[in-house]
């Protein structure tokens, strides 16, 4: 999916808030915003130890499913992280980002 003129004036309108939002350091504003053809950046694999990440010459395939909202994270006014996410996996990125905010495991 392509974005349309309209999806880029509210991407920009948002981000531009969460920007502004960001300036307070005690706030780490999330943006959700229109993709532009990126694929989902979620990885089902398991985490620890035993992960296959921890394998030499592993390749996560992640998800191959089309983003549908970028999760925008504001970590500062000038510092912000883009995650790619389909419908299935926008709420486990939105949930990560929250756990690791928050400090928790």
């Amino acid at each position: 999916m392509t974005r349309t003129a309209q999806d880029t004036f509210l991407s920009d309108q948002t981000l531009a808030a969460a920007r502004d939002a960001a300036a307070d350091p005690c706030t780490v504003p999330v943006a959700l915003t229109a993709p532009n053809g990126e694929r989902c950046s979620w990885c089902d694999c398991p985490d620890g130890p035993d992960s296959p990440h921890n394998q030499r010459g592993y390749r996560c395939p992640g998800c191959p499913q089309p983003a549908a909202v970028i999760v925008s994270v504001h970590a500062g006014p000038v510092l912000r992280y883009d995650f790619p996410a389909c419908d299935g996996h926008q709420t486990d990125i939105v949930a990560s980002v929250v756990r690791t905010v928050g400090g928790r495991p």
